[in-house]
């Protein structure tokens, strides 16, 4: 191998071991606190936490059994990485107020804005648009429609 391959890479087995163990406490966690749920509501939670024990502990063993390698971090923004988790909590935080679909749609703009590097044009935010309203109308119809959970209305829109 080049010295330049070997310079772009560092190993990886230490924080994918972490990583892995972190998850697998988290998906235990998930499984037992979904017991008291009922049976259609613990679906989900089930689902992922099964799904993240798997993988979780796939990247165990891979640590284990062979030496993973990862590419150096690149320098970036930490002011979109701060405002990333910003707008995640500014998000959980209203929707008690704004409801799902509001408190959805301003987030996802805040998201878009945040995490776009290129220059804006027309066609370019109409389409992140149209992206953005399907994913939101798709998680409102699974969770509110299909799977019947009660997303939060906004105490806001109560009244009117």
């Amino acid at each position: 191998m080049s010295t330049e391959t070997n310079a772009t890479q560092i190993e990886a087995r230490r924080s994918d071991g972490i990583l892995a163990s972190i998850m697998i406490v988290i998906a235990l966690g998930a499984l037992w606190f979904s017991r008291d749920m009922s049976m259609m509501a613990s679906v989900f939670p089930r689902t992922i936490a099964i799904l993240l024990l798997i993988f979780s502990i796939a990247l165990l063993a891979r640590v284990f059994v062979t030496r993973p390698q990862m590419s150096k971090p690149q320098p970036g923004s930490v002011g979109r990485r701060l405002g990333l988790i910003g707008v995640l909590l500014l998000w959980s935080f209203s929707l008690k107020w704004l409801g799902f679909i509001v408190a959805s749609v301003l987030s996802a703009t805040a998201l878009a804005m945040l995490a776009h590097y290129h220059g804006w044009t027309f066609k370019r935010a109409v389409a992140y648009g149209l992206v953005l309203a399907g994913i939101i109308a798709f998680f409102y119809t699974l969770f509110a429609i299909l799977l019947n959970v009660p997303l939060p209305v906004g105490q806001l829109w109560r009244g009117l």
